[in-house]
């Protein structure tokens, strides 16, 4: 509900994917503008979706409470600047 550009999380198993839904011409450009300041602060995420504007998430299997809460700030932090 924080980010209007959030349409839609969905996954199956230990795999997420988190998509963009703004203008088709921004949705590329802004996931690989977080993707980037994400890939700065050391969490690698894929990318995927007919639009390249679906963020995939598949950790390993070591993953712990502390790597999500560490990626989810990570995401917030990353979303949150301009």
């Amino acid at each position: 509900d924080k980010y209007g550009t959030i349409g839609d999380a969905r996954g199956w198993g230990f795999m997420l994917g988190v998509e963009f839904v703004t203008d088709s011409q921004l949705r590329k450009a802004e996931t690989l503008d977080v993707m980037d300041k994400m890939k700065q602060m050391g969490v690698l995420i894929g990318k995927g979706g007919f639009y390249g504007n679906v963020f995939r998430i598949a950790p390993p299997l070591c993953f712990t409470k502390e790597d999500a809460n560490y990626l989810v700030d990570v995401m917030d932090c990353s979303m949150t600047k301009k």
